[in-house]
């Protein structure tokens, strides 16, 4: 493994808006649902069968924020680590529907809108996601806001540059 750094694949002026970008599936078991609930959200639906059978759910169900943390999981290696991102500002969660043991839950990213801010070198980005499950039910719906860089000019473009390379002919 090389400890070069990679270079991104995408900056703010790559991305488009409207365009979809499949994230995979991960399918929840049981025991990952416990075994997330018992060390970060420890409630009866999340980790006792018993008590969750008797619950508004009539089982145990994934915390909110495991759903979270699997879109997380899948967005990292298909969009984040393809983007120059400088971070995130915000983000907007919509739990829409339980995840239960055994749902396979598929992602789906968008490109929503892009603000260009040129004069500091990058961009807002707000992507819009879903967590299906293979039922159909959407239980996830993530906006989120990202700053990211915009394409770095070419080193002859620089200020005062004049787009030439260096043997006096026109950059394509």
């Amino acid at each position: 493994m090389s400890s070069e750094p990679r270079e991104p694949v995408s900056y703010a002026e790559d991305l488009v808006p409207g365009r979809e970008l499949p994230l995979g599936s991960f399918t929840m078991t049981e025991a990952d649902i416990v075994a997330y609930a018992r060390r970060w959200d420890p409630l009866p639906i999340h980790v006792d069968p018993v008590a969750a059978a008797a619950g508004p759910h009539g089982g145990i169900i994934a915390s909110g924020l495991h759903t979270l943390a699997v879109y997380q999981r899948l967005a990292a290696p298909v969009l984040w680590a393809r983007t120059a991102g400088i971070g995130g500002r915000g983000l907007d969660v919509r739990f829409r529907s339980p995840v239960r043991p055994g749902d396979t839950l598929t992602g789906v990213a968008r490109v929503d809108r892009i603000e260009l801010r040129p004069e500091r070198g990058r961009a807002v980005v707000w992507v819009a996601s879903t967590l299906t499950a293979d039922d159909g039910r959407v239980v996830l719906e993530v906006t989120v806001d990202v700053v990211v860089l915009t394409r770095p000019p070419a080193p002859d473009d620089g200020p005062g540059g004049s787009g030439r390379t260096s043997t006096g002919t026109q950059d394509t």
